[in-house]
C-alpha cells in the first residue's frame, strides 16, 4: 500500500502507511480468482525489499485490504504488524439466535514474540470493553488453517479489573491451546495450488 491510500480511502487512521510492512502478504490466505495464496506462504509477487512486483495491477482483494492497524484508531501505534508480530483484521460475527452480523476483530498472533507486543493487551481490552467480538487467531504450519477462539468471555474479568498482567496470562495459556490445534491444509476448490515460497 502506498501513502497515498489515506487519502484515497478516509476510513484508514491518518498518520499511518505500510511503508515496507508486507505481513498480509505473508500470513493471509488469498483466495482471488488472480491469486491463489495459503496463509503462511510469501506471495510470489513479494519482492526481496517487501515491495509488490505486480502493484498497479494487483488483484481485487489486495487492492481493498487494510489490516486493523491501519483501519482502527484504538490499536495501539506499536503493533505495527510487521514490528509486533501481531495482525488485526475486521472480522464479522453472526449471531446464531437471530442472524444479525455484527463487527469485531481477528487477532493474529504471528510469532512467540507477539504476546511481548507493545498495546497488545490493551487493544484486546479495548475491543473487549467496547463489546466488540473478538477472535484469537494462532497460525497453523505454513499451507495450513490456523486455530482461531473468540476470546471474550476468557478475557472479561481481567478486563473489567484493568489487570494487565492477567490479559497477558490469559492470552498466553490461550497461545499454548492453539499451538496443539488441528491444524488442516488450506485447499481451494477447483483450482490448483499457486506456487508458492517459504517466507
Amino acid at each position: 500500500m502506498s501513502a497515498s491510500d489515506a487519502t484515497q480511502d478516509p476510513h484508514l487512521v491518518a498518520g499511518r502507511t505500510c511503508g515496507d510492512c508486507n505481513a498480509c502478504c505473508v500470513a493471509l490466505t488469498i483466495d482471488d480468482p488472480d491469486l491463489r495464496k495459503p496463509e503462511g506462504y510469501r506471495c510470489r509477487n513479494a519482492r526481496r525489499d517487501n515491495s509488490c512486483a505486480i502493484y498497479a495491477t494487483r488483484p481485487q482483494t489486495c487492492r481493498t485490504f487494510y489490516c486493523g492497524w491501519r483501519r482502527l484508531k484504538w490499536v495501539r501505534e506499536p503493533l505495527r504488524p510487521d514490528r509486533s508480530g501481531v495482525l488485526i483484521r475486521l472480522h464479522g460475527e453472526v449471531s446464531r439466535t437471530d442472524g444479525s452480523r455484527r463487527l469485531g476483530v481477528m487477532i493474529s498472533l504471528l510469532t512467540r514474540a507477539a504476546l511481548k507486543a507493545e498495546g497488545l493487551a490493551e487493544t484486546v481490552a479495548a475491543a473487549v470493553a467496547a463489546g466488540a467480538p473478538v477472535y484469537l487467531h494462532i497460525p497453523g504450519p505454513p499451507g495450513y488453517t490456523g486455530g482461531t477462539a473468540r476470546i471474550n468471555e476468557a478475557v472479561a474479568e481481567a478486563v473489567g479489573r484493568r489487570d494487565k498482567a492477567a490479559v497477558l496470562r490469559i492470552l498466553r495459556g490461550l497461545h499454548a491451546e492453539g499451538r496443539k490445534g488441528d491444524f488442516r491444509p488450506v485447499v481451494f476448490e477447483g483450482t490448483e495450488h499457486d506456487k508458492c515460497r517459504s517466507p
